[in-house]
């Protein structure tokens, strides 16, 4: 048998687990034999990749949940079958911490927000940390290339911005999670090129995550609050991003559900008529970078990009209520951070 690589181990139990272990749709997802894929599988278990195991019914909720494990990276937690869900979330937009911002007072108050807000669930979609280090825009011999910063200045620095979110929360509990955006996913296209490295380099982010109590999915993977959807950006049938001036109009016309996404920095927020289904919200949370910072890569195009955060009451698992929070009223009213 010839051998196939850990990346590609990765891709035959995600389809799996996007096909909700039916082997069939997954090997037609991946255009490849069933019988390929049958044995892939079976070497992605070999490789202690994936284990299933059945969690008991949870009788208040009426809720059956069937979690599928990745090592040693991700939990990937499938779609509930139940709408009955009322939470305070606090979703939060692209970051894009790095050592060239090093004030982190925007995490702090952010933390602080969701501890005096009755917050009870934090979403952040991605692009947490830009991870510079990893980018493959500007080569390595290149004089921009040789500016960028190391992974361990990209890792401590992600590092700081999570602890100063620790000390806004101050002794609140919340869950806290992240749907893993591009630039994380950088390392993944890195160690494509150098596997020797792999989980070197991704083992150092999961371990400040889990430090800190943030749970993860992957890029692309859509994390379920209700019927509500969180993820960096829907992916369409060709595995790219939703684009356009008007990607939403296209996310709502393929999405049955609510969706909650970011990536393009700029705020949208619009219900559409379904039939038969009510109506769907789409949200684009913008980003959450400091107040009017424009990125390097976007410094002489035409932005628009929104900067704050939203608080959403989700009600009977669908998106009821939505408060916008300009990031410099979050920072004028929440940050006292040295």
């Amino acid at each position: 048998m010839a051998r196939v690589s850990l990346e590609d181990l990765r891709k035959a139990v995600q389809a799996y687990v996007n096909a909700g272990g039916n082997s069939k749709q997954a090997a037609i997802s991946l255009g490849m034999p069933r019988s390929t894929f049958r044995d892939r599988i079976d070497m992605a278990k070999v490789e202690g990749l994936i284990k299933e195991e059945e969690e008991e019914t949870i009788e208040s909720a009426n809720l059956e949940v069937k979690r599928i494990y990745l090592k040693p990276t991700y939990k990937i937690y499938q779609r509930p079958k139940y709408k009955d869900v009322n939470e305070r979330v606090l979703a939060i937009g692209d970051c894009h911490d790095g050592p060239d911002i090093p004030n982190k007072e925007r995490f702090y108050a952010m933390g602080r927000y969701a501890a005096e807000n009755q917050i009870t669930k934090i979403v952040q979609i991605g692009d947490f940390c830009s991870m510079d280090s990893m980018s493959s825009h500007d080569p390595n011999w290149t004089i921009k290339g040789q500016q960028k910063p190391s992974f361990n200045e990209d890792v401590e620095s992600f590092r700081r911005a999570l602890e100063a979110f620790d000390a806004g929360l101050g002794s609140t509990v919340v869950d806290k999670h992240v749907t893993l955006g591009n630039h994380e996913d950088r390392i993944s296209r890195f160690v494509n090129n150098n596997p020797e490295v792999s989980e070197m380099l991704f083992e150092k982010i999961y371990e400040i995550l889990d430090a800190f109590g943030w749970t993860y999915s992957p890029y692309g993977e859509f994390f379920f609050i209700g019927d509500v959807g969180f993820t960096h950006v829907p992916l369409n049938q060709m595995g790219k991003p939703y684009g356009g001036m008007n990607s939403e109009n296209a996310i709502a016309r393929d999405s049955l559900h609510d969706v909650v996404y970011g990536h393009t920095h700029k705020r949208v927020d619009k219900s559409f008529p379904k039939i038969g289904h009510d109506h769907i919200t789409i949200i684009n949370l913008g980003c959450s970078l400091p107040e009017g910072h424009i990125e390097d890569y976007a410094r002489h195009s035409v932005t628009g990009w929104s900067y704050g955060v939203y608080d959403l009451g989700i009600q009977g698992g669908k998106i009821k209520e939505r408060t916008w929070i300009p990031m410099d009223v979050l920072s004028r009213d929440y940050t006292d951070y040295a």
